[in-house]
């Protein structure tokens, strides 16, 4: 299956590696290459791999390296990596009480 990063998760992963650069840039690249494989190969080769989240909207939550919380939605052949951020943050619970537009989220940057 075919994988997107929103704009959203683009933006997320961008704003892990400024933090994680201020620590080592190297690191940081490592890390960000590490994770893109990971979403692309595990999502990519299992669509269901991430547990439901939100049932309604269709969305899931895959776990790497037991902090960083990848939240996506699949439609028709392709799915859409909507969210990525650091466990420890609290929005993940913002996320669940506020909801979110997924059908906004996922328009395609190339259309």
């Amino acid at each position: 299956m075919k994988v997107f990063l929103t704009r959203a998760a683009e933006d997320c992963l961008w704003a892990i590696w400024d933090h994680d650069r201020l620590y080592s840039e190297s690191l940081a690249d490592s890390f960000q290459r590490d994770i893109d494989r990971f979403i692309r190969d595990a999502i990519g080769a299992n669509p269901e791999i991430g547990h439901v989240w939100h049932a309604l909207r269709g969305i899931r939550r895959l776990i790497f390296r037991r902090r960083h919380n990848i939240f996506y939605t699949l439609r028709d052949d392709a799915a859409f990596v909507l969210f990525i951020f650091d466990g420890r943050m609290d929005i993940n619970q913002q996320i669940a009480e506020a909801g979110l537009d997924v059908e906004a989220l996922i328009v395609r940057s190339d259309d």
